[in-house]
This record gives C-alpha cells, structure tokens and sequence, in this order.
C-alpha cells in the first residue's frame, strides 16, 4: 500500500515503505498510536522477516547477473568499487582531521561512507526494467567488491576498539582485504559451477517421481539462505552470500522458474526490509544533530562516489549518462555503515555527535539514488519505462 501511495505521488516506489516505516516507526507516530506499546515493534520474528526480505533482495539481483558477466566486468568492477571505497574513505579521513578529530574517528567516518548499500538502488532498476543494463551489471559487480572490501575495512576498526595500544598497519590493513577478496572469489567461482549441476540432478529428481514438483525453486530458496549463512562464517555479509547464490542459480536452465518463484515470495519481505529500515530512524535524533556536519559529510559522501565510480563508470561504458547512473547506484549507504559508525560508538572511538550526523547521512543517501536514477532513465527516450511510472 505504502509503494502504491509513493507511485501517486510520482516517487520511486521503494520511498513509501520507508518513509511508511519512519512515520509508524517507534520514534514517531508509531510511537503514540497504541499508547505505551509501539506500532511497529522491534522483536526478533520481525526483525527475521527483515532480514530475510534483504536476503531474498540481493538473491533476486543476483539471478539478472552470471558469473561470466561478472568476469566481464571485472576490471572495471574491480576498479569502480575500489575508487568507490579508497575516495570517500580518503575524503572522510581528512574531513575529520580537518575538524580536528583524530585519525581513528576519522577511519570510522572514512568506513562508513565507504560502504555502498544497493538494495535501493536495485529496486528502483527493477521499478524501471533496467537490472540487466550494462550499467546495472556494473554497479551490482561494483558493490559487492565495494562490501567486501568495507567489511575488511571494519574488521580493521574492531581489531583497533579491540586493542587499547591501538596499533595500525598498513600491511596488516591491504593483507586483510587481500584475503577477504581471495575467499569471495573462490566462493563464488565455486557455487557458478556446481550449482547448475545440483539443480540438474535435482530435475532429473522430478521426472523420475512426479509427485515431486517444484523442487528446484525449493532447492534454490534453501541455497540462497544456506550461502548466506556460510558466508557470515567466512567472514563476508550474508546479502554477498545470498548474492553468489543467485548468480549460480543464474548459471542454470531454470533462473527463469525461480525468479518468477522468488519475486512472489518477495512480496511479503522485501516491503518489510525497507520498511524497518525506515523504522530505525529518528527523527529526534536528526533534529538534534550538527546540521554542519552533517552537510559536509553528506555532500563529502555524495560527491566522492560520483566522483569514485561515476568517473570511472563513464570511461569503462563510453558513455556520460550511464556513467553517472553508476555513479548515483553506488549513493546509497546502508547496514554496513551503520555497522562502523555503531562499532564507533559503542567503544567510545566517536562522540553522539558524529554518531548522530552518520546515521543521518546514511538515511539522506538512501534517499537520493531512487530520485537520481528514475530521472535519468525517464529522460532516456530508449529506455522502456513502465506506464505507471509515467504516470
């Protein structure tokens, strides 16, 4: 409903939910409609069904992408995500040092807008039928490195809050994003090759007993949370483990069966991410930070993935305007950032604060890619818009 009320309104469908889930969230009107009890509850089943809504997100995504393609675009996604992550964690290392903050406050503010979250940005090419454009390809193959190379990044920082001496090595540092690299990698070449294989087995399963039907879109939805799980004890998100499952599942005769599978499953889910996702925002919070900080954080977190990916983007497609929509993908932040800036706070690295002026700038990053993206496809006269969306 809350999609339905944005798409009226000419937004990007995916910005109802969330700000549905600011609105009824528990620091809002959510927090005073059913008395002391908030309308949207922070409990674990929900917090589950979020999770797996994100799950289910980056599945999805990954069944539009091959490993091949991926190893298309490797360079150019490798070269992306890594200025995607070294410009803006350069640019919120010296924003901070500037303001006279110290080097560790300002690697956590480096970090965090380092990391690139897609699920907006996935959607909202989804909205507009563009998941299989060279430029979406580009930024999904971009953003998972860039998360990967984020996760080493706040491995760095907890191995730092862990340590009171606070020692920093840089070659500990490149040795340590080195191998989570190493590790995503043969995951993933792994799954691409064996996973069309199992599901042909599991075909062969369906035609020798009839009752067994739709076993492979089963089989699929118990790979795509089995990899996530086994990701997280490798070290990597679960939405990167989700993901190589989906590009596996891509590999096989039946991505068709399961995407159709998975986008009605989706419907439940994938709403309720976005909208906790907005419910953990508080608008008190944002009301009460440092209005100056958080301007120059945010045009510091903006600028530099344009400038990092948007650039580079043009030069790999040969093209501006797909080069900027690399670019205005790759805005958004997401769990990864909140994941530093909570590490920050929680060992007392940075002050309420910054910690406050980063969570905003997660929140208005999140916002800007659907707007910047659907604008741009709808000046496209060769892009195929949806009709609702014209509307």
């Amino acid at each position: 409903m809350a999609a339905t009320v944005g798409a009226k309104l000419n937004l990007p469908r995916i910005i109802g939910p969330l700000l549905a889930g600011i609105i009824f969230g528990p620091y809002f009107l959510g927090g005073y409609i059913l008395g002391e009890r908030p309308f949207i509850e922070y409990n674990e089943i929900i917090l589950i069904f979020g999770e797996i809504g994100a799950v289910l997100l980056l599945f999805q995504a990954g069944l539009h992408m091959r490993f091949r393609d991926l190893l298309n675009s490797g360079i150019a996604s490798l070269v992306i995500a890594s200025m995607g992550v070294i410009v803006p964690f350069v640019i919120g290392l010296v924003t901070a040092m500037m303001l006279n903050y110290n080097i560790i406050t300002g690697m956590i503010i480096g970090g965090a807008l380092s990391a690139t979250s897609i699920a907006i940005s996935l959607k909202c090419l989804s909205e507009v039928n563009q998941l299989g454009s060279a430029e979406a390809k580009l930024i999904i193959g971009a953003a998972i490195i860039d998360d990967v190379i984020a996760l080493s990044i706040a491995s760095v920082i907890l191995s730092i809050a862990a340590d009171s001496t606070i020692n920093f090595s840089l070659t500990k540092f490149l040795q340590s994003i080195g191998s989570t690299l190493l590790i995503w990698f043969v995951f993933t070449a792994f799954s691409s090759w064996a996973i069309p294989k199992f599901t042909d087995y599991i075909d062969q399963l369906e035609r020798y007993d009839e009752t067994n039907q739709n076993l492979i879109p089963i089989a699929s939805i118990l790979l795509c949370f089995g990899f996530a799980s086994i990701s997280g004890l490798l070290g990597l998100s679960p939405l990167v483990g989700a993901f190589i499952a989906g590009m596996a599942v891509a590999g096989s005769r039946f991505e068709e069966d399961v995407a159709i599978f998975v986008e009605t499953l989706g419907i439940i889910f994938i709403p309720l991410f976005f909208i906790l996702a907005g419910a953990g925002v508080n608008p008190q919070t944002i009301l009460s930070a440092d209005f100056f900080l958080i301007a120059i954080l945010g045009l510091g977190a903006v600028v530099s993935k344009l400038v990092g990916c948007g650039i580079p983007a043009q030069f790999f497609l040969n093209n501006k305007e797909k080069g900027r929509r690399v670019g205005y993908g790759m805005i958004s932040r997401g769990e990864i950032g909140l994941v530093i800036s909570s590490i920050g706070t929680t060992y007392g690295l940075i002050s309420d604060e910054i910690y406050a002026a980063l969570i905003t700038v997660v929140f208005i990053t999140t916002l800007l890619p659907p707007f910047l993206l659907k604008q741009s496809y709808m000046n496209d006269p060769s892009c195929i818009i949806p009709d609702h969306l014209k509307e």
